[in-house]
């Protein structure tokens, strides 16, 4: 392809297909994560399950390879497999630190890099115990989408920006944090009173977590609207508030994208919850920024928080189980980060329960947004 119409491509992808994507046009990989046999409930069952996982996900990029699945940029494509298959050796060695005898994927020496990595998954998993043939079954075209969902994002990247890779090393992804640890976090709100937002802030305290809510302008406006100063602190009590940008669009090709931040950044700070004394985060709607955004946060004395884990609850075909399914899924695999949900949809509130539920005595630590 001649670099013009490359770019003329990747223009377009940028204010059309990507945005497309949270309208329901693109399809994402789903799992209920629904026949794991066995609980989660100690730090060493919680790797037994992360082993497993992570042996699939190798498998299925391995193949990828094989087949020369992966389409656009180069040098993005092989930057970001390089980072990946750093990030899943180092992952499948901690998820070993606590083999025992006879347990799933700890047979021979711990993979010390990728290729031995996909030879201990592929031997693994070809004598799985026959009550796991039932989440291999599930598990493999789930990882096998999850890896063309981040083949996709890498090949456009960086004409069109994304969680895929980073553009500075101060934004944060989630992998800055220590093994076990993951902050939850949620985009495009606050809804109207009585919605997704009270009914989360409420679950979250209940469970003495304390998660960061990215707000978007137009939709505080209208909260702003109805109601005071004092009841918005209230409704993020325990909670950080950060930015989402005045409108939800691309920050990357939208020539008002730093005034319109800077605008409602001054109107947000009067909502600030007890103990936030100041806006310190930001998430660009997509994902997708440019340096000049960098910058102008730096100025502000903000960070450009991303994320690692997404829970695809904006998918019209993702109904509850399956964003907990995916969310399990994808937290055994990275073993730290950064979850993505959104307060004006309804998956966040029945996911989160079951993702609770299944990981507690497993050694996950949910992090508290006010230490970051």
């Amino acid at each position: 392809m001649h670099r013009p119409l490359r770019l003329l491509t990747a223009f377009l992808c940028s204010v059309l297909l990507v945005p497309a994507a949270h309208a329901g046009g693109l399809k994402v990989s789903l799992t209920e994560r629904a026949h794991w046999p066995w609980p989660m409930a100690t730090p060493q069952a919680f790797d037994v399950a992360s082993r497993a996982e992570l042996a699939v996900f190798t498998e299925a990029m391995a193949d990828a390879d094989a087949r020369n699945d992966a389409t656009g940029d180069a040098a993005s494509l092989t930057k970001w497999k390089e980072r990946m298959r750093q990030v899943v050796v180092a992952n499948f060695a901690k998820a070993r630190e606590t083999c025992a005898a006879g347990a799933l994927f700890c047979e021979g020496a711990v993979p010390k890099d990728w290729e031995a990595l996909v030879t201990t998954s592929r031997a693994g998993l070809a004598k799985l115990p026959a009550e796991l043939a039932p989440w291999y079954a599930e598990q493999k075209p789930f990882h096998q989408g999850y890896v063309s969902e981040l083949l996709r994002l890498a090949g456009l990247f960086p004409q069109v920006t994304s969680e895929i890779l980073p553009l500075s090393p101060s934004e944060q992804f989630g992998l800055e944090m220590p093994d076990r640890s993951f902050l939850l976090t949620f985009d495009d709100g606050p809804t109207p009173k009585g919605g997704g937002t009270d009914a989360l802030t409420t679950q979250l305290r209940a469970e003495g977590i304390h998660a960061a809510f990215f707000l978007l302008g137009s939709n505080y406006e209208a909260r702003r609207k109805a109601t005071s100063v004092e009841q918005l602190k209230a409704l993020y009590a325990g909670m950080c508030v950060g930015s989402h940008g005045q409108e939800h669009r691309s920050h990357a090709t939208w020539t008002g994208a730093v005034a319109g931040m800077e605008s409602f950044h001054s109107k947000l700070a009067d909502s600030l919850p007890e103990g936030q004394t100041k806006l310190t985060l930001f998430r660009p709607p997509y994902g997708q920024r440019t340096p000049d955004i960098l910058q102008a946060l730096e100025r502000s004395g903000m960070k450009n928080m991303l994320w690692n884990i997404d829970s695809q609850d904006w998918h019209s075909s993702n109904p509850g189980p399956k964003a907990a399914g995916r969310v399990l899924s994808l937290m055994l695999l990275w073993r730290h980060g950064i979850i993505l949900f959104h307060d004006i949809h309804p998956k966040a509130t029945s996911a989160l329960p079951r993702i609770w539920r299944e990981t507690r005595g497993s050694g996950v630590n949910w992090v508290d947004c006010r230490k970051e």
